[in-house]
């Protein structure tokens, strides 16, 4: 873990980081919320844990969707990384968050390919890449699922 620059604030994230391996969450999930806690320390400037009432969650919130303008799905992951952080590491109250603006949600639209142009990309494919990709496409599977499925395999070999 990086240190911050407070003895204080080290500690809050690596006892974060201890909590989140106890409960077998992911190392994405550890690595955001870290980051997220560091994020939200940077803007306390290093105010002491001790001091931080709820209502300095609900300010950055705000900054985020007001000022960054950060999409919902980001304000989200913050949100839940901070709620993690108050309840489990600083046993604070979070308080109740209804009022806080929300960031908008996007209006992006996927891009949908027909079977035939499917069938034209996965002609020109060829091994092991075609079959990375018709596993992703086949099977629904993430591109980090696909790939830690193909490295699991070569390791057993």
């Amino acid at each position: 873990m990086k240190r911050t620059g407070s003895p204080a604030w080290d500690k809050i994230i690596h006892n974060l980081a201890a909590e989140i391996k106890m409960r077998h969450y992911s190392r994405k999930t550890l690595k955001a919320y870290a980051d997220w806690s560091r994020k939200f320390q940077s803007y306390l400037q290093n105010k002491p844990h001790e001091e931080l009432p709820a209502s300095d969650v609900k300010a950055y919130l705000t900054y985020l969707a007001v000022n960054c303008k950060v999409s919902a799905s980001t304000q989200s992951q913050a949100f839940n990384a901070l709620l993690f952080l108050y309840r489990h590491i600083l046993k604070k109250d979070f308080g109740d968050h209804k009022d806080i603006p929300r960031a908008k949600k996007s209006k992006y639209i996927p891009v949908v390919l027909s079977r035939k142009e499917i069938d034209a990309v996965l002609k020109y494919m060829g091994h092991p890449y075609g079959l990375a990709v018709k596993l992703l496409y086949g099977c629904g599977l993430r591109l980090f699922e696909c790939v830690c499925r193909f490295h699991s395999r070569s390791c057993r070999s």
